[in-house]
């Protein structure tokens, strides 16, 4: 089982992940973001505000996030 690292994003107002296919997924007011690595890559999820878990698919090629005052925030 791979172990999963969490790391606090309440500077984000959102975040959005890319994928090659032009898809864009999008997650209003995140607070926590789990990061896993595995045999297979990266893996995210990120908890949201109203307390929803969001788990973006594997596969983006990029990621964009707004936070102001922290533009890098982790």
């Amino acid at each position: 089982m791979s172990e999963m690292t969490e790391t606090p994003i309440t500077t984000e107002e959102w975040r959005e992940y890319h994928y090659a296919d032009g898809a864009t997924y999008r997650v209003n007011a995140p607070t926590r973001l789990w990061r896993k690595k595995d045999a297979d890559g990266d893996s995210h999820r990120v908890l949201d505000a109203d307390g929803v878990t969001h788990y973006p698919k594997r596969g983006w090629v990029a990621i964009s996030w707004k936070a102001p005052g922290e533009p890098v925030s982790f």
